[in-house]
């Protein structure tokens, strides 16, 4: 009997054992999904600094739109406060590429036009997300695809603000 009895404590403890070892793998299996999930998260506010492209800052031409171009921001409800965004706004053109003299000129005359893709990105921002540490790279970011997808260039490589200023 003493026999069957030390089996069965074998038996048991090795049950035990066993579920020991897949509730850990379980549980690190799931930690490391989370910690994927984050990094995943973190490397899509990061990446829209890597996706521009690198150029000699020799080879940078700035256009700038003169005046400041203000926008009122998206509202969540009729009952939420007016906010706007006043941005002036400078455009790095890369004068080594070979259509830089074209987009240069057709930059300056459609500027209405550029002012109006720019309000429009901004229109669509709500003013939370305006206020958040990386708006203005995200914003810019945003900005810098309507315009290159609108005036079909890759000449445009960036987008500075002299001026951000939230109400």
């Amino acid at each position: 009997m003493e026999k069957n009895n030390k089996i069965f404590l074998y038996v048991i403890l090795g049950i035990i054992f066993t579920a020991l070892i897949a509730v850990i793998v379980a549980l690190s299996f799931i930690l490391s999904s989370f910690k994927s999930m984050a990094n995943n998260n973190e490397n899509k506010n990061v990446n829209a600094e890597q996706n521009k492209a690198i150029v000699n800052s020799e080879d940078i031409i700035i256009f700038s739109i003169d005046d400041p171009i203000t926008a009122n921001l998206m509202q969540e409800s009729a009952n939420d406060d007016k906010h706007m965004l006043r941005i002036s706004v400078g455009l790095a053109l890369d004068k080594t590429k070979k259509d830089y003299k074209k987009v240069n000129e057709q930059l300056s005359e459609k500027l209405p036009v550029l002012k109006h893709i720019i309000i429009n990105v901004v229109r669509n921002k709500k003013y939370e997300e305006v206020l958040q540490p990386n708006a203005q790279e995200l914003l810019g970011q945003e900005i810098l695809n309507e315009i290159n997808e609108y005036f079909q260039t890759d000449t445009i490589t960036d987008i500075y603000f002299g001026e951000f200023f939230v109400q």
